[in-house]
């Protein structure tokens, strides 16, 4: 009993760290994945789940996020998804905002995917959030829990 016990605590432990370590994105890498962004968005009873992950691009210190919108109510109106990141080991920070149509499609950016961040952050360790902006020039965030991720720039 005390066996079996001790083994599924030690999965637990195991599964928990997997979680939470930070993971890596280098162009070697096949993709780190985002947490989901919750968000309530312009419209009666409108809301979006955001899912994203990081793809990594041909230039050292750059990536880009392929972003996919779920977005259920009726008559939502128009609304901005950004990326904002943070080299933690420069210090230098970005970011970026594309516009969502009232569909849930994001614009300007092929396959869902935004690239360009200001010419990236370079290389080392990355933190970076997805979130979600009124469309009015205001830089306003919605009311949302936001997406993050924690990787490796080469």
């Amino acid at each position: 009993m005390f066996l079996r016990a001790g083994l599924a605590a030690t999965s637990v432990v195991a599964a928990l760290v997997g979680v939470a370590g930070p993971a890596t994105a280098l162009p070697t890498d096949a993709a780190t994945i985002f947490s989901t962004t919750l968000t309530r968005i312009p419209g009666p009873s409108c809301a979006a789940i955001i899912n994203a992950t990081v793809v990594p691009q041909p230039r050292s210190g750059e990536f880009g996020v392929r972003v996919r919108i779920t977005q259920d109510g009726e008559f939502c109106s128009r609304y901005r998804v950004a990326v904002r990141w943070r080299n933690l080991d420069t210090g230098r920070t970005n970011g970026q905002s594309h516009q969502v149509n009232e569909r849930g499609e994001i614009q300007q950016a092929p396959d869902g995917v935004i690239t360009g961040f200001g010419m990236g952050p370079g290389a080392g360790r990355v933190e970076a959030s997805i979130v979600t902006l009124y469309d009015d020039g205001s830089q306003r965030e919605l009311e949302q829990i936001s997406g993050t991720a924690s990787f490796t720039l080469g």
